[in-house]
C-alpha cells in the first residue's frame, strides 16, 4: 500500500525537525550510493581460455561435428579484445551455407534463486573483423521447466557489428523464475549467403547481470519544473526492502543548488511504509536550476545513502509579474 504524506502532515513534521528556508546554507558532501551487480557468468570476459564454462559448436547438427572440428571457427583470441586481453572469436569464413556458430553457457538453478524478481541485465560487446555491413550478431537466454520441455522463457538480442569497432548492446528485463530449473546464455552466428562475404566476428564481455538494488530510489512525480507559484515538489521514495527491514526509515530532504551542495530549506521525516510519495515545501526561489536531495537514514539527520533530483523553477500562466 502506498502512503502518500499529504501538505499538513508534512509541515508539521518539517517544523518539528527545523524545516526552514535557509539563504544559502553549506551541506556536507554528497553520499551516493555505488550498487555492485552480481554476474551469473563464468568466464565473462574470456581472459581464461582454459575454463571450461563456455561450450562451442555449430547448428545444425552433422555426425562430424564436434568441438576439435570447429577448433578453427569459435576459440579465444589475443587479435583484438574489448577489454583485457582474450575475447572470443568466430569465424565464418571456415564453414558452408546455412551453419550458425555457437558459443554458450549453462546454468543451474541455485545462480538464480537468489535473485528472483530482481531487474537483470543481458548485454555483450561486439566487433565486425571483416565481412558485410549490417551484419547482425544473436545473444539469447533461455529458462527451462522440467526435463524435456520447451523453453518456458526466452529472450534474444540482435547484435548489429560495425568492422573495426566495438559496438555495445544490452536488453534489461526482470527476472522471473517461475518453474524454472535451469538456464543457459547462448552467442550465435548466423552465415550470410553469400559465401564471399563470410563474417569473421570478435565477441567479448558477455554479461547476465543482476542489477545492484539501491538502498534508497526517488523520482520526481510532476516532471522535471516546477512552476511559480507552485510550492510542493512530490516525490516518490522507494526503500529496498533489506534497508527497511534493518530500520532505515528516516528521510532528510533538502532543496539545493544543482550540485546538491547549497541548501535552502531542509525537513526530516520518519517513513511508515517502503514505497511513499512525500511532499517538500519549496520556499521563494528565483527561476533557475536546483535540486532536491534526499538522504536515508537509521535516525533523523542521518545520511547513509542520498540521491539528487535535479528539477527547474520556471514561471507559470498564474505567478505574479
Amino acid at each position: 500500500m502506498r502512503a502518500v504524506v499529504v501538505l499538513g502532515i508534512i509541515a508539521t513534521l518539517g517544523s518539528a525537525s527545523g524545516c526552514v528556508a535557509q539563504d544559502g546554507a553549506a551541506l556536507p558532501p554528497l553520499n551516493l550510493q555505488e550498487t555492485a551487480n552480481v554476474e551469473i557468468l563464468v568466464n565473462s570476459d574470456f581472459e581464461d581460455p582454459d575454463a571450461k564454462a563456455w561450450v562451442f559448436s555449430d547448428w545444425p547438427p552433422r555426425p562430424e561435428t564436434g568441438a576439435k572440428l570447429i577448433a578453427d571457427s569459435v576459440y579465444y583470441t589475443q587479435d583484438v579484445a574489448h577489454s583485457g586481453e582474450w575475447s572470443l572469436c568466430l569465424d565464418l569464413t571456415t564453414v558452408g551455407d546455412d551453419r550458425i556458430l555457437l558459443a554458450q553457457q549453462k546454468f543451474g538453478l541455485d545462480k538464480l534463486a537468489p535473485h528472483d524478481g530482481r531487474p537483470a541485465r543481458l548485454s555483450a560487446w561486439i566487433l565486425l573483423g571483416s565481412g558485410p555491413a549490417g551484419y547482425q550478431g544473436g545473444l539469447s537466454m533461455r529458462q527451462w521447466g522440467p526435463p524435456g520441455a520447451p523453453p518456458i522463457v526466452g529472450r534474444s538480442l540482435r547484435m548489429a557489428g560495425s568492422v573495426d569497432e566495438w559496438a555495445y548492446h544490452e536488453l534489461e528485463f526482470t527476472l522471473r523464475l517461475g518453474e524454472t530449473t535451469r538456464g543457459d546464455i547462448t552467442v550465435g552466428m548466423r552465415q550470410v549467403p553469400d559465401l564471399r562475404d563470410s563474417p569473421i566476428i570478435y565477441v567479448d564481455d558477455v554479461k547476465l547481470e543482476i542489477l545492484g538494488e539501491p538502498d534508497l530510489r526517488a523520482r520526481l512525480q510532476c516532471g522535471a519544473a516546477l512552476f511559480s507559484p507552485d510550492a510542493i515538489l512530490p516525490v516518490r521514495v522507494d526503500i529496498a526492502g533489506e534497508a527497511w527491514e534493518a530500520g532505515m526509515r528516516s528521510l532528510r530532504w533538502n532543496v539545493t543548488s544543482p550540485d546538491g551542495l547549497t541548501g535552502f530549506a531542509e525537513g526530516d521525516l520518519t517513513l511508515s511504509s517502503p514505497t511513499t510519495v512525500v511532499e517538500l515545501i519549496v520556499p521563494e526561489l528565483g527561476v533557475g536550476r536546483y535540486a532536491a536531495r534526499l538522504a536515508l537514514g537509521a535516525a533523523p539527520g542521518e545520511r547513509a545513502a542520498e540521491v539528487l533530483l535535479p528539477f527547474r523553477k520556471v514561471a507559470g500562466p498564474f505567478a505574479d509579474h
